[in-house]
């Protein structure tokens, strides 16, 4: 009798629990009292694309008249000069053939736009744009040329600076050499690249022996002497271009496809550094207020960048792998020299940057569904509160480690709740979410997340990675070092969406290491793991304390560091030491060690080891122990006081390899 009892309690028991689930699950949802309020979907501010002119590959200069923005000229490493109208995509306005051909050919005209020079190390000629004829020729040049903003004094490069005076193309007369001066014990390797300031007051000049020298232009008399590079023994060929912006407040030098620096003038103070993989081309907008610079590597760059010269935030990024870029002189349109022997031709407004109003590293929030389907009721409001649990969240674990209050921002509207774009999953094919960091929720894997959140944006979507040098005991090959800020895209399924998973899906996004963490297979699995398991460990926080999400303010110029290693054996033989030697003008806030995840694959570095705090040391020897003999694969990885990261990886070689 009591067995039966107990038999028909669970029964009854069972039935109760079944009931309440269906229940809970057929019961009507209930109606929305006020309509859900979405954005407006507003991609960030690019370029519109406007013109395609085929000259042939590769372009390697591009140079809008200064008087008319509709003429452009281009020139390929072959000689060819041709010169395009903006209304006529296929047929060039004239064609000029450099005379030395086979070396890379600059364009450059003068202030007036009534010549049209074509420069090269053997030669440089002067074109008559009106009628394109050869008016004369000059000796070579090493590289940039440019003339005084009256067009009466051109200066080239070679040896030495020489002065011409082409006020009548057809008889130029030598107006004489600009002194070099060089420090004690600097070998006088020639100019490489010089500019004029727009007002005619200084020359600037960029030597191949590892600095700038400053002059008044009106009285030939040096006035500073820049040193951006103090390995001289490593700094022959550095200098590539120097500029000075149109408003006379920056002078911006390139220095051999991968490092841009920027001085005040006429202050001549270091204003801020941009490494960003291979740089090609530099041009600052007509205002001063911004500047752009090419890239034609696919694997180390993004195309087209456009910063701000105040400090050097990235305002947009365009497609095209180029070799240079200009701003017409009206300020609306851009040209990038394409290394696929196009010119490509974008459209400009003239507030350009004013139009990027969201701070970089904030988070925004997009919710895309299906077509023909409507939002989930109560969206919004779901996920206004869900990214504030995951912000305190963030706020609670960085206070329990003693950093204060300190979280990552996300986008608003004027009544401080969250900003939800709404797209349908179709359209978002056709638009460019790479200058943002985004929340993308949706319902299920559309075709769009299955094409793009699926794959490694951490490629994708890193704004550059940089080679360090540095010399490396010889057991060790380098591979690389690369930079890791990065913007992309966070996928989150609305069936996940609670606090514990969407700070779990944040991590990447703060390079934070890799955490498994098992996804739950049913509710009651997900409720139980909502969000009170996950922590930050000490040194989580740590990093995340310098991480631009926590510091979306600061500066974003940048300076390389440089990453070394060396192995030495500690008292106790199955130990090693692995001796990282750092170095980072910035100063290195934190380093982490990582290790291969699987032993078997010694390329996956991906298994966090541990990290030490460096304090803004600029220079530093950081010392972790690897105890399993049998890792092969190390990487470094690094974060500055300004928030940027970079990582290097070391292949430790066998003695039989």
């Amino acid at each position: 009798m009591k067995t039966k009892i107990i038999f028909t309690s669970l029964i009854v028991l069972a039935v109760a629990v079944v009931g309440l689930v269906v229940f809970f699950i057929s019961r009507p949802q209930p109606k929305e009292l006020v309509p859900q309020i979405f954005a407006e979907m507003q991609t960030p501010e690019k370029p519109k694309h406007i013109a395609k002119f085929h000259h042939r590959p590769p372009i390697k200069s591009v140079a809008f008249s200064p008087v008319d923005s509709s003429i452009i000229a281009t020139a390929d490493e072959y000689g060819t000069v041709k010169l395009w109208n903006t209304n006529d995509t296929k047929h060039p306005v004239r064609i000029f053939s450099h005379p030395a051909a086979a070396l890379e050919t600059v364009v450059t005209f003068s202030p007036s736009g009534k010549l049209l020079l074509s420069s090269d190390y053997r030669k440089v000629v002067l074109w008559d744009v009106a009628t394109g004829k050869k008016l004369n020729s000059l000796d070579g040049s090493s590289g940039q040329i440019a003339f005084s903003p009256d067009g009466n004094i051109l200066a080239i490069p070679k040896a030495q600076v020489r002065l011409w005076d082409v006020r009548n193309p057809n008889s130029i007369s030598d107006l004489g050499i600009l002194p070099y001066e060089r420090p004690e014990g600097v070998p006088n390797w020639g100019a490489r690249a010089l500019d004029i300031s727009s007002d005619g007051k200084w020359i600037a000049v960029a030597h191949n022996s590892g600095i700038v020298n400053v002059w008044d232009f009106q009285n030939k008399q040096l006035v500073k002497t820049l040193k951006p590079i103090l390995e001289l023994e490593r700094s022959y060929g550095y200098f590539e271009t120097i500029k000075f912006s149109p408003d006379n407040r920056y002078l911006a030098l390139r220095v051999q496809s991968a490092r841009c620096i920027l001085w005040t003038v006429p202050e001549w103070e270091y204003h801020g550094q941009i490494d960003r993989g291979r740089i090609e081309g530099l041009s600052f907008s007509p205002d001063g207020k911004m500047f752009a610079f090419a890239n034609p590597s696919f694997i180390m760059g993004k195309g087209i960048e456009l910063r701000l010269a105040e400090n050097g935030e990235l305002i947009t990024t365009l497609p095209p792998e180029s070799w240079d870029v200009a701003f017409s002189h009206n300020g609306e349109m851009l040209a990038t020299a394409g290394e696929d022997g196009f010119l490509g031709l974008w459209q400009l407004r003239s507030n350009q940057f004013d139009l990027y109003t969201t701070p970089s590293y904030v988070f925004k929030i997009m919710y895309i569904i299906g077509p023909g389907k409507r939002p989930i009721p109560n969206i919004t409001s779901k996920l206004d509160k869900t990214i504030k649990e995951v912000q305190q969240f963030y706020a609670d674990e960085m206070e329990r480690h003693g950093f204060g209050r300190k979280t990552f921002t996300f986008e608003t509207d004027e009544n401080g709740k969250a900003k939800i774009y709404l797209i349908e999953s179709e359209l978002t094919k056709r638009l460019d979410f790479s200058d943002d960091t985004w929340l993308v929720v949706s319902e299920g894997h559309t075709s769009f997340l299955d094409v793009l959140l699926h794959n490694d944006f951490s490629h994708d979507t890193y704004p550059y990675s940089f080679r360090g040098g540095g010399t490396i005991s010889n057991n060790i090959f380098e591979l690389y070092i690369e930079g890791v800020n990065y913007k992309g895209l966070i996928d989150v399924n609305t069936k996940d969406l609670n606090r514990g998973r969407v700070a779990y899906e944040l991590r990447p996004a703060f390079n934070l290491p890799y955490v498994y963490r098992k996804r739950g297979s049913n509710f009651l699995t997900r409720i139980f793991s909502g969000g009170n398991k996950l922590k930050l460990s000490k040194c989580e926080a740590e990093w995340l304390e310098r991480n631009r999400y926590f510091n979306p303010n600061q500066t974003f110029f940048d300076k390389a560091p440089e990453i070394g290693l060396r192995i030495s054996p500690s008292e106790f033989a199955e130990i090693r030491n692995f001796q990282f030697d750092v170095s980072d003008e910035d100063g290195i806030h934190q380093a982490q060690l990582y290790v291969p995840l699987d032993l078997k694959y010694q390329r996956m570095i991906n298994k966090f080891q541990d990290c030490q705090l460096v304090n803004g040391k600029k220079k530093a020897n950081v010392v972790f122990e690897i105890t399993d003999p049998e890792i092969k694969n190390v990487k470094l990885q690094m974060i500055d006081m300004l928030g940027n990261i970079s990582s290097r990886e070391f292949h430790i070689k066998d003695e039989k390899e």
